[in-house]
């Protein structure tokens, strides 16, 4: 969403609410919002607020989504909501003359008076997002021999297994 930024820069307003929603999958951001089995069931939502503070202008927003995905242990079918919080500096196109690569990722840009704040959103919104979802701390997962979900009890196949390496050694004990 871009918003309009000259009553802010001109001192007509000193505040300005965000409460917003976007689409992570429809909107191109230049970078990839796809994850491996997270799918985002509602669009991401943006709350938050800019405050002009006498020429220093401050972003202060929380980007929330809910999604659905896996537990990565056990497979089981997962929804959850996952919010961050950031804080930017923003500033009007070419005031980042002198300034480096990682010092510029606190700013966001405005540019023709408009502020572009969705990409900021979704990248910090992605950037913060959790690698793998458990079901539960303590998850059993799987059984790698017959795929039993081991949170409901256990399934017989043997747990110990002699390495094939040592297999002979095996044949020795038997005799």
């Amino acid at each position: 969403m871009a918003i309009d930024m000259r009553t802010v820069l001109s001192g007509e307003v000193a505040k300005l609410a965000l409460d917003y929603d976007f689409s992570l999958t429809e909107k191109d951001f230049g970078f990839d919002t796809n994850i491996d089995g997270v799918v985002f069931s509602k669009p991401a939502h943006v709350n938050g607020e800019i405050v002009n503070m006498g020429g220093y202008i401050g972003l202060t927003a929380t980007v929330s989504v809910s999604y659905s995905a896996e537990c990565a242990r056990c497979l089981k079918p997962l929804e959850r909501d996952f919010e961050v919080t950031f804080e930017r500096t923003v500033v009007n196109r070419g005031e980042l003359v002198n300034t480096s690569e990682d010092e510029a990722d606190d700013y966001i840009q405005i540019v023709d008076g408009m502020l572009e704040l969705d990409s900021v959103a979704a990248e910090q919104l992605l950037m913060e997002f959790p690698m793998k979802e458990l079901c539960s701390d303590d998850c059993k997962g799987l059984c790698p021999k017959c795929g039993k979900d081991l949170n409901e009890g256990e399934c017989g196949c043997p747990t110990k297994e002699i390495d094939p390496r040592l297999a002979i050694l095996q044949k020795l004990l038997e005799k």
